[in-house]
């Protein structure tokens, strides 16, 4: 009997660690970008770099999830899990020393959690996980090198088959716009000129209320602002209320958002949500 409980509770921690990193990287890859934000918010890495590394962190959890169900190599299982869990916990102590209460994206955009109610949560992993493995799980199938091989390429091949990184779909792809309405309204008086637009170099920014393209655009944005040092008043973010709707969809064609780099009135590059170049802006905004 007592064999029986053992082999049954060892089964049950064993699906519900396995569900729950399962869970974790799905949800994760269903709000991509906004794990990616998420990341390059705290300023250590590049756009480009927190493109890789979301999807590296999803591709992880998908094979800990797996290696979890299948028993293989429990003690560099148990190793790879609870270094990876410290390891968060480490990052999520961090945001909230630093005053974070926004979503941590432990579970993207379907469960929102701050970082000191993730750190329980992982509080609450660690303890099921150590349980689990001092049951020491027995293997579904005998574990086969290549099968483990397969596996890890394959779930860490994942994240960027299903989604794959910004800069390597979008790279430079240029937005079409209405030349001739964008200068009409930078005359003398007319709505842009009155924001700024057309006098020095700026990003300029059509973006519309509730456009979760838009959302993430800012984001962007605020992020190359915050991350560079650039003043964030040569970003010109710009509404339909800001100029008018008739004037909105006549320059940027319904296009949202519609991303301008401007040296006085000369466009020099356009981008959208996907593409929006870090070290562009950044060395153009600097010079």
């Amino acid at each position: 009997m007592a064999s029986n409980a053992r082999l049954i509770l060892s089964w049950c921690l064993r699906l519900a660690l396995a569900a729950l990193f399962a869970l974790s990287a799905v949800s994760k890859m269903a709000g991509i970008d906004h794990f990616e934000v998420y990341i390059y918010s705290f300023g250590f890495l590049p756009l480009t770099v927190c493109f890789l590394a979301a999807r590296l962190v999803i591709g992880f959890e998908l094979l800990l999830a797996v290696m979890i169900f299948a028993g293989w190599y429990p003690r560099l299982t148990r190793l790879a899990t609870l270094g990876m869990l410290l390891f968060f916990s480490l990052f999520l102590c961090y945001a909230a020393l630093a005053g974070r209460s926004d979503s941590c994206q432990c579970f993207g955009q379907w469960i929102h959690m701050d970082p000191t109610q993730s750190l329980l949560k992982n509080a609450l992993l660690i303890l099921l996980a150590l349980w689990h493995f001092h049951l020491q799980p027995r293997p579904l199938l005998p574990p086969k090198w290549w099968l483990l091989t397969a596996g890890t390429l394959a779930a860490m091949a994942a994240p960027f088959v299903i989604s794959v990184p910004d800069n390597w779909a979008f790279g430079s792809q240029q937005l079409p716009y209405s030349e001739a309405h964008l200068d009409s309204a930078m005359l003398p008086g007319r709505p842009l000129d009155e924001r700024g637009v057309g006098q020095d170099r700026r990003v300029v920014a059509f973006v519309t209320q509730g456009c979760p393209y838009c959302k993430i655009a800012r984001k962007k944005l605020d992020g190359i602002a915050s991350r560079h040092g650039i003043d964030p008043d040569r970003i010109v973010y710009i509404q339909p209320s800001d100029i008018g709707s008739n004037l909105f969809l006549s320059i940027t064609h319904g296009a949202r958002p519609l991303v301008l780099l401007m040296d006085g009135k000369k466009v020099v590059a356009t981008y959208h949500s996907r593409n929006i170049d870090e070290r562009q802006i950044a060395s153009f905004l600097a010079d």
